[in-house]
C-alpha cells in the first residue's frame, strides 16, 4: 500500500497547489474589479476586456478550488437525514454520494476537456472589447475538474476500503 499513500500525498499536494492558485486568481479578480470600478468612476471609461477576463477567471477559480474543498470537507453538506441513520447506512450513503460525485465530475471533466481542445483547435478568443485567447483558461478549468474527479474517487476508495486498511495496519 505504500504506492497508494504516495499517490494520495501527490494528489493532496496538487490539490493544495490548485487551491493556492485559485486563491491568488481570486485576488486578481478582486483587483481587476476594483481597477475597473475606479477607472469607470474617475475617468468615465471602463478598462476594455476586464469584465470578460473576470468571467473566465471565475470559472477557473471554481474548478481549481473544488478538489481542495472536497478534500477538506468544506463543501455544503445537508445532514438532516444522515444524522439519524444507522452507521452502516450512513457509510452507504456517503459511498453513494461520493460515487455520484465521481460520475458527475467525470462528465464535467470530459466536457471541459472537449471545450478546451476545441478552443485550442479553433483559436477561440473572448468576445468583447479586447480579444484574448480563452483556451488556456478552459484548459485550467478542465484540469481542475479532473482533479476534483480524482479527489472524489480517492475519497470513495478510502471509505470503501477503510476497514480493510485499518485491519491491515493492526496486523503489521
Amino acid at each position: 500500500m505504500p504506492i497508494l499513500r504516495h499517490l494520495e500525498l501527490v494528489l493532496r499536494k496538487i490539490s493544495r497547489l490548485g487551491f493556492y492558485l485559485a486563491s491568488a486568481l481570486l485576488l486578481v479578480v478582486g483587483l481587476i474589479g476594483a481597477a475597473d470600478v475606479i477607472s469607470s468612476n474617475l475617468f468615465r471609461r471602463p478598462i476594455p476586456g476586464l469584465v470578460e477576463l473576470s468571467g473566465v477567471l471565475l470559472a477557473v477559480i471554481v474548478m481549481l478550488g473544488l478538489a481542495e474543498a472536497q478534500a477538506r470537507g468544506a463543501n455544503i453538506v445537508i445532514d438532516v437525514a444522515t444524522e439519524r441513520m444507522h452507521p452502516r447506512l450512513r457509510k452507504l450513503s456517503q459511498l453513494f454520494s461520493l460515487l455520484v460525485g465521481v460520475v458527475f465530475m467525470s462528465l464535467v471533466a470530459v466536457q471541459a476537456t472537449r471545450q478546451a481542445m476545441n478552443s485550442w483547435r479553433w483559436g477561440e478568443t473572448a468576445l468583447g472589447a479586447m480579444a484574448f485567447p480563452v483556451a488556456p483558461f478552459k484548459s485550467a478549468a478542465a484540469f481542475g475538474a479532473w482533479l476534483a474527479c480524482v479527489e472524489f474517487a480517492r475519497q470513495f476508495v478510502v471509505r470503501l476500503f477503510a476497514r480493510a486498511l485499518s485491519e491491515e495496519h493492526k496486523d503489521a
